[in-house]
């Protein structure tokens, strides 16, 4: 593990004794000692990378606005900042920031299914004349509570599945691979859950269609983050987040089969199917 070319983004290194962690360029991903230089009076001057010969990070002077649209755009670099460079190093495990974006995910997950299986007691919520006073019954509720526990299960069997896909491709080549950077990489892949959001602000009618974009979304997203990770090309990513992905939707399905929820383009098709029946008119008792 010497040799640049071998070095593994995420990796902890030894030296004199001790376990140190280099900052990486986002361009290329090759290790730096820092990304810029500070002088006197609070002064910067960014480093430029040895290896590619560019600044080693651009995003250290832009605000977190641009840094977020990056992540939309799919950009590699803007995940190289966010995790090699800009959050503190982590020898194991997870940090607080962490636990509080699954939280999140996990919550607004969770309400869009449950909107996409009950779309009558949940997009209540969106009519003015409702708002004050209103609040879904305790069955929704229940139903909230039951998609927040499959929306855990699969957050977990996504990053343990990641894991063990990871380990079979680098245990034999690598012997120190930080695998808790592959579990943040997952994590803020899932960012694009924030989407969600939307639903609380703007009625839908098929809340269904929409969480399958925002899948999508993800999909794309956790396929760029894991190659980041990785460091090596695309079929290697993509045989990690296809296994993080078999695993939550192994989940999904299992939950499904059980009876516990309905599928949600089955509910939207149910619910499109009651909209049309009412629209109807009645037929004649007696003929014309």
């Amino acid at each position: 593990m010497s040799s640049t070319e071998e070095f593994q983004p995420g990796e902890a290194r030894e030296r004199d004794g001790g376990w140190w962690h280099k900052m990486i360029c986002v361009e290329c991903g090759q290790p730096v000692n820092n990304v810029h230089y500070k002088y006197r009076g609070g002064s910067i001057r960014l480093t430029i990378c040895e290896f590619c010969h560019n600044v080693a990070d651009k995003y250290v002077e832009h605000e977190l606005v641009i840094i977020f649209l990056d992540l939309v755009l799919h950009k590699a670099q803007a995940y190289r900042h966010l995790i090699f460079n800009r959050m503190e190093y982590c020898e194991s495990g997870l940090q607080t920031s962490d636990f509080q974006l699954v939280f999140y995910i996990i919550i607004m997950e969770a309400y869009s299914k449950t909107r996409a299986n009950d779309p009558q007691e949940w997009s209540a919520l969106a009519e003015p004349d409702q708002w004050q006073g209103y609040a879904p019954s305790l069955a929704a509720w229940s139903h909230f509570g039951v998609w927040v526990a499959v929306c855990t299960v699969q957050m977990v069997l996504y990053c343990l599945a990641s894991v063990a896909a990871a380990r079979l491709l680098f245990s034999a080549r690598f012997p120190i691979v930080k695998y808790n950077y592959l579990v943040k990489c997952v994590i803020l892949a899932n960012f694009g859950r924030c989407f969600y959001g939307l639903l609380l602000v703007w009625d839908y009618d098929h809340p269904a269609i929409f969480d399958r974009m925002v899948d999508l979304f993800v999909f794309s997203s956790s396929f760029v983050a894991v190659r980041v990770w990785t460091g090596s090309g695309a079929m290697v990513a993509l045989y990690i987040v296809l296994a993080g992905w078999s695993a939550r939707l192994a989940v999904q399905q299992a939950v499904l089969h059980a009876g516990w929820v309905l599928d949600p383009p089955t509910q939207s098709l149910l619910v499109t199917a009651n909209f049309a029946a009412r629209s109807l008119p009645l037929p004649r008792s007696e003929p014309l």
